[in-house]
């Protein structure tokens, strides 16, 4: 993030200052009428629009609440411990990303002057746009269809760690600097804005942590995503399984009970990504990309790409050439 927002993001601003004078009742100013634990987005922000900037108030401890619109924190400087239903605790770090649905307690450790933390405030209605950027049934997707829907049952939360993923990154620093200063047309760029973010993301599945499952979960459906987007060209379930001591069809339930896809499926869409990618940024031949993305049987992976993309290679590769 540009270091002059930065350190424009540290000073202390006039309603943290108002904050850190109620102290304890700094929450309870924010909270509907009828529950003083539930954070209302209209006392939060003066705006008229569908999505609010908040940063977090330092040196105040605020207690255990809710909100009535999805919060997505974003760490700019420092660090901050987060307790989700006084069950999960989360300690996100700079450039971490975190997405709480509408409804979902948490508790914050208490920010130093170094620990910049920004709130979006983002009611349901305004995600309809960046939700019909997504065309792929992924964990993501899934959490916002739940945002927009309002269901009590779906992921509390999503984490993100975007400390090697400059672009997402960038977009955040957009939406940010969008927020403070205001400009003209702001509401529908931010939507769009927001759906490429959606669309990096979504390119990065093995950066989420899922909530919440328990930690021995989390931390092997994180490595065998990651294992399927570094090793797709010789990866196998088998080999996965075997290298953590668990059988294959554990594996394959666990995936699936955190994402859309089973293990399987998510290394073929993984290979047949990359044989997009290839056919569209190289002039190697259809077999060439074919060995390099791990298929042997042309047939079969012929079959397979026409799922995934509804026309042959060859199609493929003539489309994107018209379209650049």
């Amino acid at each position: 993030m540009n270091p002059d927002l930065i350190e424009e993001l540290k000073k202390i601003t006039s309603r943290e200052e108002s904050d850190i004078q109620k102290a304890s009742r700094a929450l309870e100013h924010y909270a509907i009428e009828e529950r003083e634990d539930i954070v209302d987005y209209r006392k939060m922000t003066d705006e008229n629009g569908l999505i609010g900037l908040y940063k977090r108030t330092r040196f105040v401890d605020y207690p255990a609440h809710a909100h009535n619109y999805l919060e997505v924190i974003y760490i700019c400087s420092g660090s901050l411990k987060q307790i989700i239903d006084n069950e999960t605790e989360l300690v996100m770090e700079k450039d971490d990303l975190l997405f709480l649905r509408q409804g979902v307690k948490h508790k914050s450790s208490i920010p130093t002057y170094d620990d910049v933390a920004i709130h979006f405030m983002i009611l349901p209605e305004f995600l309809r746009y960046p939700l019909g950027m997504l065309n792929e049934d992924t964990i993501l997707r899934r959490f916002i269809e739940g945002v927009i829907r309002e269901e009590q049952n779906s992921e509390k939360y999503l984490h993100f760690h975007l400390q090697e993923m400059r672009e997402a990154q960038n977009l955040l620093e957009n939406m940010i600097t969008s927020l403070i200063y205001h400009r003209r047309n702001e509401q529908r760029i931010l939507q769009a804005t927001m759906g490429v973010l959606f669309l990096e993301l979504t390119n990065r599945t093995y950066k989420i942590t899922i909530g919440a499952p328990s930690e021995y979960e989390r931390n092997l459906v994180l490595k065998a995503l990651q294992y399927v987007e570094e090793q797709y060209r010789t990866a196998s379930l088998d080999e996965f399984a075997k290298s953590v001591n668990q059988p294959s069809y554990y594996i394959s339930r666990l995936v699936k009970k955190y994402g859309p896809y089973t293990f399987t499926k998510y290394l073929q869409r993984r290979r047949l990504i990359q044989a997009g990618h290839l056919l569209e940024s190289t002039s190697y031949s259809i077999e060439e990309i074919m060995e390099a993305v791990g298929y042997e049987n042309s047939s079969h992976f012929h079959r397979l790409f026409r799922e995934e993309y509804h026309m042959t290679p060859k199609e493929y590769r003539k489309n994107m050439q018209k379209k650049y």
